[in-house]
């Protein structure tokens, strides 16, 4: 089968995008055969290096490869970091193509349902996005912050997640907005209050937005609070469950495997 093959394969098991979608082949040729399918949320130098020890030649990638979101490389050229990384994949003939309006156009959201089930809250969810797709609140059994934070660290993988509020608050419903809704977050003050939650759970924010609003909160001696968990982290196990379905999708023809990109951050 050819990498070409494969990616009209799982188009085909998509509803339709837009036009003007950014999921294209973004290297690489499509002709060659496929022998061997990494997932993983973003194609970092890592991620092909593992991909060239598995001996695979195809990453299907959610995020950007080339640091944009159109993954456009005008900008790039004779930038040393942009050509190495090409130069890497030439050499080893690997094919990248990007899955992002696809996954998320699916019914459900395979990226959020999946962050759904790698958390356990299938049985929590109470309320979906408006066009129901994707999991939106969470009411799950009282916890503290800190303990929601424990949880949230281990079954995302996460170093470390920030926090406003108390960490003894005690919480249970939560809204969770994974990804980023960058520069327009102030959408999540209307949720949050809309909701009634205790907790947001999110991949971005933007300090003077709901970030200010629930430490304001906090200082007024509300149980509210926020954890931001990273943009990569909080989409992830889309693309980590990916392998699940696209098996079944290629009848098991052809071998798949995760390979995490994760947190991008350390602290020191």
């Amino acid at each position: 089968m050819t990498i070409r093959e494969v990616i009209e394969r799982i188009e085909a098991n998509y509803p339709p995008v837009a036009k003007d979608t950014v999921d294209s082949v973004v290297f690489g040729s499509t002709e060659q055969e496929v022998k061997g399918i990494v997932t993983t949320c973003c194609a970092t130098v890592e991620v092909i290096r593992k991909t060239i020890e598995l001996g695979f030649n195809l990453i299907i990638t959610h995020e950007p490869t080339f640091y944009i979101h159109e993954d456009n490389t005008d900008y790039l050229s004779g930038d040393p970091v942009y050509e190495e990384k090409c130069s890497l994949l030439k050499e080893h003939h690997i094919t990248i193509w990007r899955d992002h309006d696809h996954i998320h156009a699916n019914n459900p959201d395979l990226i959020f349902h999946s962050v759904m089930l790698e958390l356990g809250w299938e049985d929590y969810c109470v309320a979906y996005t408006p066009d129901s797709k994707a999991p939106l609140v969470y009411e799950i059994p009282e916890t503290t912050v800190e303990n929601l934070c424990e949880h949230l660290k281990s079954r995302l993988n996460l170093k470390t997640t920030r926090v406003i509020g108390e960490k003894e608050a005690v919480v249970s419903r939560i809204l969770f907005a994974g990804g980023g809704y960058l520069p327009l977050d102030d959408i999540l003050t209307t949720l949050f209050i809309k909701y009634k939650a205790d907790v947001l759970v999110a991949g971005e924010l933007v300090d003077w937005t709901i970030a200010s609003y629930i430490r304001d909160a906090s200082f007024l001696g509300k149980n509210k609070a926020a954890i931001q968990v990273g943009h990569f982290s909080s989409e992830e196990p889309g693309m980590k469950h990916y392998p699940v379905w696209l098996k079944k999708l290629l009848k098991n023809e052809i071998p798949v495997t995760f390979v995490a990109s994760g947190d991008p951050f350390h602290s020191i």
